[in-house]
């Protein structure tokens, strides 16, 4: 005969799994969504897309590697998951010649977002070409 106290163990157990599955953060690789990691192919398409995917809150990771991206925006006004959670291993890219990014004046950019995170990895903003164009 099963015991009242085994019972609520069980249950407990079954609260506890449903709890923390439903809680689960969907995580989203960008070479999924197409990245290349060589530094030169344009990434951004790819990384708006493995952000703006999921419905609820997300994590994106970013393996080893060099990604290119142009100006991306990630506005809560276009994607339907607003908390953002940004897992670099590798490193983000600011394309050579820094007119690609056009009148915006922003290389990466998140509004009407609530609770983004962006953890690790390197922001390579390639400042010396910019530096030098400016002299």
């Amino acid at each position: 005969m099963i015991s009242n106290k085994e019972i609520q163990i069980v249950i407990m157990i079954i609260i506890i799994f449903f709890f923390y599955s439903s809680y689960a953060t969907l995580s989203y690789n960008v070479k999924s969504f197409g990245a290349k990691s060589n530094g030169k192919s344009d990434c951004t398409k790819a990384f708006l897309s493995a952000a703006c995917t999921a419905t609820k809150p997300a994590a994106i990771y970013v393996p080893l590697g060099r990604y290119l991206l142009r100006n991306a925006v990630f506005s809560g006004k276009l994607c339907k998951n607003t908390a953002i959670t940004i897992r670099i291993d590798g490193t983000l890219v600011f394309p050579n010649n820094y007119s690609v990014i056009g009148n915006s004046g922003t290389w990466l950019k998140f509004e009407k977002a609530s609770g983004v995170s962006i953890y690790g990895g390197t922001l390579d903003g390639q400042g010396a070409v910019l530096w030098a164009c400016k002299n």
